[in-house]
């Protein structure tokens, strides 16, 4: 059955763009006045083969700081009294992200038809993720929707800030070392020549470092290509590799052995495990279905496979404590509190109480990075560029006490 691309004005005046599964056009246009909507333009899609029962992958173009920023209106609006419909209005009328207001008005139609609201959010799964579909589900099942979003902006809010922490640990060095590479190559692709000439006129030997930046400046000059093309290569192959089990299972191991990221790596996995988790048992959700959806948000499969441990232990009567325990990836602290949490029936608790723990861990633990990177960095860069321009000073002072003599 082929598929159309629509575009519609909906009740509310909103233009809404979607794709639809029909025996022909004409079924496309009924359909759209059914749902109270006038047509504008059904293009059929040719590439059927490849729509049929996928997504296309490409970016949402909602980011997520706006995710965040969508459920602070949305949960301020409900508070206020709104209803959802009318929540929704207002935030796609204030909106400047034309991606966001497209899939809420996308939304916002699909609950004008009769869908719940976890439904038309999860029909937009680019955006909005499994976690919170199902706990929107849960809020609407008992009743708490207000609450329920005002939980998912929470979490959704710390799990920016953590994001954040890791990525502003790793900028500076990977900044600073993209600025070396760089100003290596400029000095030995531009500088260091200018004075071949020069030296190969004075007639005597040279000493062996400025020997040795001329040799690597010839060959930065001559074969700069190839390495970047084996730099590429190699690359494109790590990122094949990456998409193997064994590839991701052996880039999780490295992640949490490297010895500057391995501590902020695995403090964040933890955090995300504990916020997440602890959310999920808060708002009703049964514990098995809970370890699930926590798997989702997890990329490192060290941590899926302990969570798919802790899945086991359940439905075998086991403790999940104990798929943390002794396990090298796990804080010894973090499974000791979930013991704790079990024997003590506060488990969604102790979890929350481990996840600002660890997020008072994660700060500390950046800033000590930053400040022990730093001067690193910088000594590395003044190193490099200073060997550079000492290889080419030498020869010149040599060349000047012979004039003077």
């Amino acid at each position: 059955m082929p598929y159309f691309r629509y575009k519609a004005r909906n009740r509310d005046a909103y233009i809404v763009t979607d794709i639809m599964e029909a025996p022909d056009k004409s079924e496309v246009v009924r359909r759209i006045k059914n749902n109270n909507m006038v047509p504008l333009d059904v293009i059929e899609l040719k590439l059927t083969s490849l729509l049929k029962g996928k997504e296309i992958n490409i970016t949402s173009g909602v980011s997520r700081q706006d995710l965040v920023f969508f459920l602070s209106q949305f949960y301020n609006l409900l508070h206020s009294g709104l209803s959802i419909i009318e929540s929704l209005k207002i935030i796609i009328d204030q909106t400047q992200n034309k991606y966001l207001k497209k899939y809420l008005i996308n939304i916002l139609q699909d609950i004008r038809n009769g869908s719940p609201l976890h439904k038309a959010l999860a029909r937009q799964k680019k955006v909005f993720p499994k976690l919170m579909v199902e706990m929107v589900k849960v809020g609407e099942m008992i009743g708490k929707i207000e609450d329920v979003i005002y939980d998912m902006y929470i979490y959704y809010k710390k799990q920016l800030k953590t994001t954040n922490d890791i990525k502003g640990a790793m900028m500076y060095p990977i900044f600073m070392f993209v600025a070396t590479i760089g100003v290596t190559i400029f000095l030995l692709t531009f500088v260091v020549p200018t004075f071949q000439s020069t030296f190969a006129e004075m007639g005597q030997d040279l000493p062996g470092v400025t020997q040795f930046i001329l040799n690597v400046a010839d060959f930065v000059k001559t074969k700069l290509i190839y390495v970047v093309l084996v730099i590429v290569l190699f690359i494109t192959l790590a990122l094949m590799f990456n998409r193997t089990d064994k590839g991701r299972m052996f880039y999780s191991n490295l992640a949490l052995k490297l010895p500057l990221i391995k501590g902020i790596y695995r403090k964040g996995n933890l955090i995300r495990i504990a916020s997440t988790y602890s959310t999920l048992l808060s708002n009703s959700v049964n514990a098995v279905e809970g370890l699930d959806i926590t798997k989702e948000i997890l990329t490192n499969r060290v941590f899926i496979d302990i969570l798919d441990k802790a899945s086991t232990n359940i439905q075998n009567g086991i403790p999940i404590s104990k798929a943390f325990e002794k396990h090298w990836a796990v804080d010894p602290v973090f499974a000791s509190m979930v013991a704790i949490g079990e024997e003590t029936a506060t488990l969604g608790v102790m979890l929350k109480n481990i996840s600002e723990y660890y997020d008072a861990e994660m700060e500390v633990t950046v800033q000590r990075l930053k400040k022990f990177m730093e001067p690193i960095v910088l000594i590395i860069l003044a190193s490099i560029v200073g060997t550079i321009l000492l290889a080419v000073m030498i020869p010149m002072f040599s060349m000047m006490e012979t004039g003077v003599q």
